[in-house]
């Protein structure tokens, strides 16, 4: 025992920087910086990740999981060939694992190798029956079978494969995934609507609207009835201040949807803009005929006096049952610490919980009697544990397994941007509940992080994570990071 505390004098009086080593060591870290990346769809820095990670783990379902999923990094990137390869690398640790003979007919299909891809759909189809009518094998077959018999373009099956990703992308407020994918579905097919709309529907968002009005239209001269492109020409042209040009085109919107909120709402901006106030208040009203609460239109009307300022809806009970709680959680708090960040004020003991209140928003409000936690600071070295935290919760968000999840909610604050929220309830494999709004940067560290999950997802490194985990970033103070969030027994 003398001799090692001589050695430890030692080091302290010549330090050394043994963290990064030990970082660079451990396999989780690589894990869970490639799980990070591939939540912000930063595909060659997972790629990058993962291979690093196979080059120190050693257990055959680490390198089963690692080999899947880098994969699909080579999928995302078209990389086909390597992705084959990773594929066939990953089914030696498994060779009867679905989920790796469902991949390689997905890159298949989506490199135009059609008669690989309905080879092994139908493999999969015969080999496990219930998974197959899960993913809808049967349409996937019969529309290569079209291909292969020259009635569609080769390129509609990556067209699709992009289009189901887009719409979470959109969920997310990543409007610039949405446009990078967008530029591939059009030269996946031209000639398909599908492209041409996501890229002007991005460019749209992104401030960009003469760009977004040509691409509107040209998914509108290949899908002329398609009421989303019609209305989203109406905005643009609005966008541009060109309120004479958008009047047809929503009006045609509405047509098509004769309840379409948005577009009765547009209506009357469009007739304000040109002076036409009766026929703005004429659609306005119209509007609250079908939803008397919608809020866009309420405060419309009362900006020009024709009606009282909008009110929020009454909040749930649940929200009353909180405020009664709130005093008899900071009761219990022997040494209370309050942190405020804006109207924002947490309120916690680490042997007892916390609560959340914004009076900004009052429905963001948390009260929380799960202590003890697990507290610690976050050093400016750690920031990028931070982020890779953050992202691999976006990667959970962009895949969560709903057979395996009943709960995740994620707010979160930054200095200069929206709130993003996300909430999500799961009954029986059935998201039962779901509000998403927001931005959320991966890249970013925000003002204010919480994560509550309550699921069976586990990973290679341990069991089911559940609990919550709490981060306040403080100014001219160290960071924050509270926690429950843990593994849980199997």
């Amino acid at each position: 025992m003398g001799r090692k505390r001589r050695t430890r004098r030692k080091r302290s009086r010549n330090p050394r920087p043994t963290r990064p080593p030990e970082r660079a060591s451990n396999p989780t870290t690589h894990w869970l910086h490639a799980l990070a990346a591939m939540g912000g769809e930063r595909w060659d820095e997972a790629v990058a990740a993962l291979q690093r990670f196979l080059e120190m783990a050693n257990k055959p379902e680490d390198r089963r999981i690692a080999c899947i999923n880098l994969g699909a990094c080579y999928l995302a990137l078209e990389h086909y060939d390597e992705a084959l390869s990773t594929l066939e690398e990953a089914e030696r640790y498994a060779p009867d694992d679905p989920e790796i003979v469902r991949s390689r007919a997905v890159v298949y299909a989506c490199a135009g190798r059609v008669q690989d891809a309905i080879a092994a759909f139908e493999e999969f189809g015969r080999r496990w029956p219930r998974q197959a009518r899960q993913f809808e094998t049967r349409n996937a077959v019969r529309q290569l079978r079209r291909i292969e018999r020259g009635e569609a373009s080769p390129g509609d099956y990556l067209v699709g494969h992009l289009q189901e990703q887009v719409g979470h992308n959109v969920e997310m407020g990543d409007f610039h995934l949405v446009e990078r994918k967008a530029r591939r579905m059009i030269a996946a097919n031209p000639d398909r609507p599908e492209g041409h709309f996501a890229l002007g529907v991005a460019c749209v968002e992104q401030e960009r609207y003469d760009e977004g009005l040509d691409a509107l239209l040209d998914a509108h001269d290949r899908d002329p009835d398609y009421a989303p492109t019609l209305y989203n020409v109406g905005h643009a042209y609005l966008q541009l201040d060109k309120p004479e040009q958008a009047l047809p085109w929503l009006e045609r919107a509405l047509r098509r949807e004769p309840e379409h909120l948005a577009a009765l709402h547009q209506l009357g901006v469009a007739c304000e803009r040109l002076d036409r106030r009766d026929e703005a208040l004429a659609w306005w009203r119209r509007a609250l005929k079908i939803d008397p609460h919608h809020y866009p239109v309420r405060q419309r009307l009362h900006e020009i006096g024709q009606g009282p300022e909008p009110t929020e809806p009454p909040l749930p009970p649940k929200f009353g049952q909180m405020k009664a709680l709130t005093p008899v959680v900071k009761d219990r708090m022997r040494q209370p610490q309050v942190h405020r960040n804006g109207g924002l004020t947490l309120t916690y003991d680490g042997q007892v919980g916390f609560v959340l209140e914004d009076t900004e928003n009052r429905r963001n409000a948390t009260v929380y009697a799960g202590g003890p936690f697990r507290m610690s600071h976050i050093t400016d070295k750690d920031k990028g544990d931070l982020l890779d935290m953050i992202g691999v919760v976006k990667m959970v968000l962009h895949a969560v397994n709903v057979e395996n999840t009943r709960e995740v909610a994620v707010l979160v604050y930054y200095a200069d941007r929206p709130v993003f929220s996300y909430q999500a309830r799961f009954s029986r494999g059935q998201a039962v509940e779901f509000d998403a709004d927001g931005q959320f940067v991966v890249t970013e560290v925000p003002r204010f992080f919480k994560l509550r999950i309550d699921s069976d997802l586990s990973t290679p490194y341990g069991d089911p994570m559940q609990g919550m985990l709490i981060y306040l970033k403080q100014s001219q103070e160290p960071d924050i990071l509270i926690s429950t969030l843990g593994l849980k027994a199997a």
